[in-house]
């Protein structure tokens, strides 16, 4: 008997999304040049975005606007909103482990809240953070 169940189904991979990113990078993408693209002034304006002064240039990649409306089809496809959600949230999204992950804890400042199982993990992962750092600077 077979356990091992076939989650294939549920893969992004078998999403219309991802079928319309492959095709558009086999049929556009694998045949323009870079120096094609640069060549185009809307398209390099419109891939370069700024915000509260953080600069995102896009323009020297291989991709096109509609590279990136059909990855922003991909991600509501996949869910992502709500996945980064519940890894803000402290939900269990480590199904191997059946825990948190904690990712965003392990970047928090000193003073911010990270609530795992109703209980902050900032502190304790600061604690190992400063034995880190003291361990490092003694080597």
């Amino acid at each position: 008997m077979n356990n091992k169940k076939d989650n294939s189904e549920g893969l992004i991979s078998n999403s219309n999304a991802w079928n319309a990113l492959k095709k558009h990078a086999q049929d556009d993408i694998q045949k323009t040049h870079l120096k094609d693209l640069l060549q185009d002034d809307a398209r390099c304006d419109a891939m370069i975005l700024e915000r509260n002064g953080i600069i995102l240039d896009f323009s020297r990649q291989r991709a096109t606007t509609q590279t990136i409306e059909i990855l922003l089809s991909l991600a509501d496809a996949s869910k992502l909103r709500e996945k980064i959600n519940a890894m803000f949230g402290g939900e269990h999204i480590n199904r191997t482990e059946d825990r948190a992950v904690l990712h965003v804890a392990l970047r928090a400042l000193k003073d911010q809240i990270y609530q795992v199982d109703g209980s902050n993990v900032v502190p304790e992962v600061w604690r190992v953070l400063d034995k880190i750092q003291s361990f490092s600077e003694k080597i």
